[in-house]
């Protein structure tokens, strides 16, 4: 090699020195309790199950699969196939008079009717994985329900594919059902005006047809087995019935208050112990969306450009009240009785200004936590068995109370200037942990804000949405099989199969 090619070689050639930085979803990490919490007592949905009766047609799909001893390649071209044509008639559906329009739109929709613009859907094209495919995943939507059909018995594991039929499918009444769409997924065309005689498969039907009455069985699940998946759906489904009959539910706010003020949930003559567990996880998604709002409070101090983590603590500082830490905790509202009812503390501060709402919402959180015994179930939910790693680790409610107490002689200023250096640390130990080298040699950063000694810039914003607990899901999931129903005056309601429930 020539002199003129060493000089332009500045170590390894293949290697690249570049680095990634991606949208991270959870900068401070402050979730992971109470998801765990959330994905142990909310069994049979996630934040992307949405269509109640894909619940069925995934099964459906697998016994059929099973039934003509396919392989697993051969499987997966047939459930894309039947995706396209359920999704296909539920569009052509869509515009008739008897169509329920607050029931979730078909998966693939969207590039689905795309297609149909042009005319007759070509199936090996819709359902293929070139060019026009309705979904990208080899396994179609599968991905996300897999998990929750499994927990719920729909679906099983082994087989002579990638999945079986589960051991609550009932062949009889899904086959019956909806059986129609395994024959559609073998026309080499279809077009809206080929489906309009299969209405009852559209997923708004799921309320009062029988493979509905089978899943609306699934999601009540059975409150009385205790520590079991049917047990604690069971459980979390009968708890929002209650809600629904004793108070006025209109939206998962409704919902959250009843849980964590109402003397219901003690009182009632079905209350249990993973009924307080919920009133500890609804509490601490309060504290866990606190410390997203606030933290992305402070990050829109660098919308004009990057700032010292001091300069940001000043802006915090100028925001918050005067006086010591100890005057503004004392000064906040009593968070029960002297009988021990919760009080709506939470409710009370949300007149106080953004960053200061948020960090009063942090302290009565923390002052929760102090008043409830080690073994209550309340306290389980909040932060889980004394000397687990969640309890007491940085931003939980128990460190919140510690600081608060190390902190109580102290300025309110001074304290601002602390915890905006605590949450810029921890957003960037965040990303450190979850930096990864890819194999095309860059390195990838997922993160919101980039801190270089001690100089901050922003990416992307912080996301400002609450966290999930499922509840949305849930309820979706309860009023398509017909255990919930919503009034005209958006109401919710104990439905027509809400007996399952009892």
């Amino acid at each position: 090699m020539t002199a003129e090619g060493l000089a332009l070689t500045d170590g390894p050639g293949w290697v690249d020195h570049s680095t990634d930085p991606i949208m991270g979803l959870f900068p401070l990490a402050v979730e992971q309790f109470l998801n765990a919490a959330v994905a142990v007592n909310a069994p049979g949905v996630t934040t992307v199950t949405n269509a109640a009766r894909y619940y069925l047609l995934h099964p459906l799909v697998a016994d059929e699969a099973d039934r003509r001893g396919m392989d697993g390649a051969c499987a997966m071209d047939l459930l894309r196939r039947v995706e396209v044509a359920f999704a296909l008639i539920c569009m052509a559906h869509q515009g008739q008079p008897d169509h329920l329009d607050w029931y979730p739109a078909a998966h693939g929709r969207d590039r689905l009717l795309a297609m149909a613009r042009r005319g007759k859907i070509d199936l090996a094209v819709a359902a293929g994985t070139g060019d026009g495919r309705y979904a990208n995943s080899r396994s179609g939507f599968l991905g996300p329900y897999v998990g929750s059909e499994v927990s719920l018995g729909l679906l099983g594991q082994g087989g002579r594919g990638p999945f079986s039929p589960g051991p609550a499918y009932d062949r009889s009444v899904v086959h019956g059902e909806l059986g129609a769409v395994l024959e559609l997924a073998t026309s080499s065309t279809l077009e809206f005006a080929d489906l309009l005689d299969f209405s009852s498969l559209c997923l708004c039907k799921t309320a009062n047809s029988d493979d509905g009455g089978l899943l609306a069985r699934r999601f009540a699940g059975r409150a009385d087995e205790r520590g079991t998946v049917a047990g604690n759906i069971g459980q979390i489904m009968r708890l929002l019935g209650i809600a629904m009959s004793e108070a006025e539910i209109r939206d998962r706010d409704d919902l959250g208050n009843f849980v964590m003020y109402s003397p219901v949930v003690t009182q009632h003559r079905q209350s249990t112990d993973h009924w307080l567990r919920w009133r500890g996880i609804r509490t601490r998604m309060s504290s866990v969306n606190a410390w997203r709002q606030i933290f992305a409070h402070v990050c829109r101090y660098l919308t004009a450009g990057p700032q010292t983590i001091s300069q940001m603590g000043d802006r915090l500082a100028t925001e918050l009240p005067g006086g010591t830490v100890g005057a503004f905790v004392d000064g906040l509202p009593a968070v029960a009785d002297k009988q021990g009812v919760p009080l709506s503390a939470e409710l009370d501060v949300t007149h106080r200004p953004a960053p200061e709402t948020h960090l009063a919402t942090l302290a009565l959180g923390a002052r929760r936590f102090e008043a409830l015994d080690a073994a209550s179930p309340t306290r389980l939910g909040l932060v889980g068995p004394p000397g687990h790693r969640f309890e007491s680790e940085e931003l939980s409610p128990q460190w919140v109370s510690n600081a608060l107490d190390d902190w109580r002689s102290q300025s309110m200023g001074e304290f601002a200037r602390w915890l905006t250096r605590v949450m810029v640390n921890r957003a960037h130990r965040v990303t450190m942990a979850k930096s990864r080298q890819r194999r095309d040699g860059r390195f990838s950063m997922p993160l919101r804000i980039d801190v270089q000694d001690d100089l901050v810039w922003k990416h992307w914003g912080e996301a400002t949405t609450e966290p999930s607990i499922r509840w949305t899901q849930l309820m979706s999931m309860g009023r398509q099989t017909g255990i919930f129903e919503v009034a005209e005056d958006g109401l919710w309601t104990v439905g027509a199969r809400g007996h399952l429930l009892d």
